[in-house]
């Protein structure tokens, strides 16, 4: 997790020498938001900040203050780059033990009376969520602890829905892949440490929803926004596509979709695009073109590929989030409704 900067931290600049005198002025002016004692933000930063940055704060904050500390479901993802869905509600951790779990009050303060300290409680910031793991073995995650890449795939996909799991089993599939442990055709499910922990798991329903989840994770997903939709495939009935489709036309090499449907028993094939705003936002996404490039670019190939004979549907955010918009855009695309492809068979014992 890269932090973003902003963080004001009174143990650091004590075990420097220094004086923390108009740090603690500050904050009785209201000038700064305490996220837990001795760690700070200016306040206008603080809400001014994205949510995801207000988290990484609370996360690094609760880090470095809390000894033994170990990060674990999305949070622990969060901090090891995985993408995540949403940013979530809690920094979640390890406990050790049943007196340990559960939820911690919150720690987020601000002196000020005004308008500021309304908006900077209204959420309450991030408070602690101490999930019971016995036996977890934690790994370094850069400066923080938490469970490893493996283990954080499976407590998401036994504890939350589809859509939270598939993202994060994605990226962990990706970040496999690209180490070579994991190839480009297999599944989470695959492993045999996942598949035995998935069936050593005490409960049939984190059974079927972990089964689901990594039997789909796949690494050549590529964003969380690939993902979200495949989970939406998955609710609506639509047969899971392959991803990373190449397409040529007589001018050769037009592009790599993000979906793919083939034809079948004479339907035509079908494209799907997810059409995140980091595409056209990002200057790294973007290669070098400018953002009115880019949608240009995206046209034509659009065009090349519609003109050999393709469905071609594009969608974003609130189409995935409204799943029966998603569904009238597939259908109108060509894509015949209410077909599942099956999934690939579960491994059992």
């Amino acid at each position: 997790m890269d932090l973003p900067p902003g963080l004001i931290e009174t143990p650091a600049i004590l075990r420097s020498g220094g004086r923390t005198d108009a740090i603690h002025s500050s904050f009785m002016a209201g000038k700064l938001v305490r996220i837990r004692r001795g760690f700070y933000v200016e306040t206008s930063r603080w809400l001014a900040a994205q949510p995801w940055i207000r988290f990484a704060w609370t996360v690094a904050a609760a880090a470095r203050a809390i000894p033994g500390l170990v990060l674990c479901r999305e949070t622990a993802a969060f901090a090891m780059g995985i993408p995540i869905l949403q940013t979530p509600s809690y920094v979640e951790c390890v406990a050790q033990n049943p007196s340990r779990s559960g939820r911690r009050r919150p720690t987020l303060s601000i002196v000020s009376k005004g308008r500021d300290s309304q908006f900077v409680l209204k959420d309450r910031g991030f408070p602690l969520r101490y999930h019971l793991s016995p036996e977890v073995t934690p790994v370094r995650l850069g400066e923080f602890m938490g469970t490893g890449l493996l283990q954080t795939a499976l407590d998401v996909a036994f504890s939350s829905t589809l859509s939270q799991s598939l993202v994060v089993a994605d990226g962990v599939a990706r970040k496999l892949w690209k180490t070579g442990i994991l190839a480009p055709e297999s599944s989470l499910l695959d492993l045999d440490r996942v598949a035995a922990a998935v069936q050593a798991h005490p409960h049939a329903a984190a059974r079927y929803r972990a089964e689901l989840a990594l039997t789909l994770a796949s690494p050549l997903a590529e964003s969380a926004g690939e993902s979200f939709s495949r989970a939406a495939f998955q609710f609506l009935g639509i047969e899971q596509p392959e991803l990373q489709h190449d397409f040529s036309d007589m001018d050769g090499f037009i592009g790599r979709s993000d979906f793919w449907w083939p034809g079948t028993e004479g339907r035509k094939g079908v494209v799907g695009e997810f059409d995140g705003k980091a595409k056209y936002t990002t200057l790294e996404l973007r290669n070098g073109a400018t953002a009115d490039e880019t949608v240009y670019n995206e046209k034509l190939r659009e065009d090349r590929i519609r003109a050999l004979g393709f469905g071609f549907a594009r969608w974003g955010w609130a189409d995935v989030e409204n799943p029966e918009r998603l569904r009238r855009k597939l259908i109108g695309a060509g894509l015949l409704p209410g077909v599942r492809a099956g999934l690939p068979a579960v491994r059992r014992g």
